[in-house]
């Protein structure tokens, strides 16, 4: 399988927001509390600016976009720790009907990748942890959990 990861085009965000809203609808479902439904989870301004800035890249399959990831470098500079540069992923999709069949590794690879190329040492992200497979899939990535958050409704 052949798996090609690039920058979408500005022609592409319908087909990004099926697969943004895929898994949108899993958030709602586990926390009706703060999501709320919606038919365009990415707005057209906002996917613009994740291009222009490159950060929003589509795997494809035969010229068929199945997911995408997207990015923001960080840096944290603070007294008293370690300056650290990191690639953290704010969002992974991979469509429903091409699930498990790597591509979800072929992002993470990417996004390592765009990383190390671009000076950072770590890769993060935050997983829902309702999402059993996805956090499946990042433990056999070799990612380890390194914080929890808690919270409560008040």
């Amino acid at each position: 399988m052949d798996i090609k990861i690039e920058m979408p085009k500005i022609e592409d965000l319908e087909k990004v927001n099926t697969l943004a809203k895929q898994v949108h609808e899993m958030h709602v479902a586990w926390r009706p509390d703060l999501y709320l439904r919606v038919e365009e989870v990415i707005q057209k301004e906002y996917f613009e600016s994740l291009i222009e800035n490159e950060e929003i890249f589509v795997a494809k399959l035969e010229n068929e976009i199945v997911g995408y990831v997207t990015i923001s470098m960080q840096e944290k500079n603070h007294h008293g720790l370690k300056f650290r540069k990191y690639l953290k992923i704010d969002a992974i999709c991979v469509d429903e009907k091409w699930r498990e069949k790597g591509i979800g590794n072929a992002l993470l690879n990417f996004a390592k990748d765009f990383g190390k190329k671009n000076g950072c040492t770590d890769l993060s992200l935050t997983v829902n942890r309702e999402n059993e497979k996805a956090i499946k899939v990042y433990e056999n990535f070799g990612m380890k959990v390194k914080s929890i958050a808690y919270s409560m409704e008040i």
